[in-house]
Order: structure tokens, then C-alpha cells, then sequence
């Protein structure tokens, strides 16, 4: 009976584990793909930018959209959410009225956003 117990735990723990490095390798496969996203727009951007001529002030702001979305895209596949989620948690251990305050506040905006509609 103790065996079997123990059969049972371990293979409960194994599927746990699973089933987060499932999550993580779904999570890495989405940033990846927003991640090319973001550099296929940015790249479409340059394009559109360098037909408008060089002097133009539209191509000068299509310049400066593609650097940015670059920067995003590079932003996105870099991210590391365990990384911020350790962060957020400490920051939330550090100074629990101001999360509460900020929670509050983003809970009754997203609540007078979704009345709305």
C-alpha cells in the first residue's frame, strides 16, 4: 500500500513538471512568433519609408517606427517572465498597500472599460 502511494506521488509530480516545461516551451514558441511579427512590420515599415525619398517627413517617422518595433521585437524575445515574476512578487512583498492601490486602480478602469461595452 505505502508503495503504491508512492508510485502514485512521484508520477503526480512528474506530470506537474511536464506540464510546466510544456508552458514554458509555449510560451518561448508565442514570444518567438511575435517576436518575428514585430520584425516582419518593422521591416515592411523600413520598406514603405524608403519609397516615401529620404527627405520627406513621413519617411523620417517610418524610420523611427521600424527602430522601435525592432527594439520591440528584440524586447520580446529576451523577455524573461520568471525573471519578472520574481521581481513583481518582491516589489508586491516590499510594498503591499501601493500593489493593492495599483491593483485597485487597474481593476476599476479595465471594470469601467468592459461597462461600456
Amino acid at each position: 500500500m505505502g508503495m503504491s502511494n508512492w508510485a502514485v506521488d512521484n508520477t503526480g509530480d512528474t506530470a506537474a513538471e511536464l506540464q510546466g516545461s510544456t508552458r514554458s516551451t509555449g510560451f518561448r514558441n508565442a514570444k518567438n512568433i511575435v517576436a518575428d511579427k514585430l520584425h516582419d512590420v518593422a521591416g515592411a515599415l523600413a520598406g514603405k519609408a524608403e519609397n516615401q525619398g529620404a527627405s520627406s517627413g513621413i519617411a523620417r517617422y517610418g524610420r523611427q517606427a521600424s527602430e522601435w518595433m525592432d527594439r520591440s521585437a528584440e524586447y520580446v524575445r529576451k523577455f524573461d517572465y520568471k525573471q519578472e515574476d520574481a521581481r513583481v512578487r518582491e516589489y508586491v512583498r516590499q510594498s503591499p498597500g501601493r500593489s493593492l492601490l495599483i491593483a485597485g486602480a487597474v481593476g476599476l478602469i479595465l471594470g469601467a472599460i468592459l461597462r461600456r461595452r
